[in-house]
């Protein structure tokens, strides 16, 4: 048995979104004589082993030197779930459960972080300081440095508590004032906001886009967050290789 048809298996799957007892109905690259419970087990076993994400801090790391540091955008994406499972809350906005992901990309909508999985119940701010640190933390563990960098944010993530975590590791918070969290006007200079830059925060959309094209990721059947969290490093991974 070759481990990279396992591993081209995989990506089908992620690229298609098909079912794992299906995987082999319409699937005519890989012609091998194992079942789609073996390709299941060595996903949750490299996924419970972290090795999706290890194989994108890696790439991360190749490509660091393409990536457009200066200029960094925050934006969170919900996931519908059909399934019970883990990190799972009611949204009204998308009117059913979904489960909630930050995901922080260069310049160029390039995806260079990822936050932990959260209940759709929840805002964007919801333990916000502690998934960016985990970013910021990823980010150094790769050599990238982000000081003096701006960071685009929606008003979704105008929070005092973010605002100084970003100036205490030297980043300059690009953050749209949202005026119905503020009960009273700022006294003195206002906040730094400049509008060209965070005109540039529309890469995300772009990458919301080509994260569309897996699947997969569209609507959530996985249980363990670790098993929709190897997804996206995976994805993540394969737009990194088209750097």
């Amino acid at each position: 048995m070759d481990l990279a048809e396992i591993v081209q298996c995989i990506l089908y799957k992620l690229k298609t979104g098909v079912q794992w007892n299906c995987l082999f109905i319409d699937i005519e690259c890989v012609k091998s004589q194992f079942s789609w419970q073996l390709v299941y087990y060595y996903f949750q076993k490299w996924s419970k082993a972290g090795v999706f994400e290890q194989l994108f801090m890696f790439y991360l790391f190749l490509q660091k030197d393409k990536l457009d540091t200066e200029n960094l955008n925050l934006d969170g994406t919900h996931s519908y779930v059909k399934r019970t499972s883990e990190s799972v809350g009611y949204q009204h906005r998308k009117k059913g459960k979904t489960s909630n992901v930050l995901v922080m990309t260069d310049g160029k909508g390039i995806p260079i972080a990822i936050g932990d999985i959260q209940d759709g119940n929840h805002n964007d701010l919801y333990q916000v300081v502690k998934q960016f640190a985990v970013m910021i933390k990823d980010l150094n563990y790769c050599g990238i440095n982000v000081e003096n960098s701006n960071l685009n944010a929606d008003k979704g993530f105008d929070a005092k508590s973010l605002r100084r975590a970003c100036r205490r590791r030297k980043i300059i918070p690009n953050i749209k004032e949202n005026v119905r969290n503020r009960k009273h006007k700022k006294r003195g200079r206002k906040r730094y906001f400049h509008k060209e830059l965070y005109k540039r925060r529309v890469v995300n959309e772009r990458l919301f886009a080509w994260l569309d094209a897996f699947k997969t990721l569209l609507i959530r059947f996985d249980t363990l967050n670790s098993s929709w969290l190897s997804w996206h490093y995976f994805a993540f991974t394969l737009i990194l290789l088209k750097v």
